[in-house]
């Protein structure tokens, strides 16, 4: 059974292009493209702020933490488990219609459950 918070993490890291070479997302090893709020020099980030993981399973790991802490309301995004997908997708600047559609539709295949929505609760992800 695929675990519910990595598909959120797999969605996401194929929307920023997580598996190509080209992309920031691999060049940087971070498949949610994860921001720093760090004090500066305890994380290696960007020109842009965002983090620079050493190993892609290093950078996956972060991103299910970062979804897991923000599901169940444990972050600084203000989340909570009855907030929908659609919040939580623009914690990752994920807001237009084709990209939420896309991680949808994807968090769909990966779970085979066609009633996951972006009015999904968050809850169903920890279930």
């Amino acid at each position: 059974m695929v675990n519910r918070i990595e598909s959120i993490v797999d969605a996401i890291g194929r929307l920023n292009s997580v598996h190509s070479p080209d992309s920031l997302a691999y060049q940087i090893r971070n498949p949610l493209l994860l921001v720093s709020f760090a004090k500066p020099g305890r994380h290696d980030v960007n020109e842009d702020g965002l983090r620079v993981f050493g190993s892609m399973l290093a950078g996956y790991k972060a991103g299910c933490f970062d979804v897991s802490l923000k599901i169940k309301g444990l972050s600084r995004a203000g989340l909570r488990p009855a907030d929908c997908l659609e919040n939580l997708l623009g914690c990752y600047k994920i807001v237009g219609k084709v990209a939420r559609d896309n991680v949808v539709a994807f968090i769909r295949r990966a779970l085979k459950d066609e009633s996951v929505s972006v009015h999904t609760p968050l809850s169903y992800f920890l279930e």
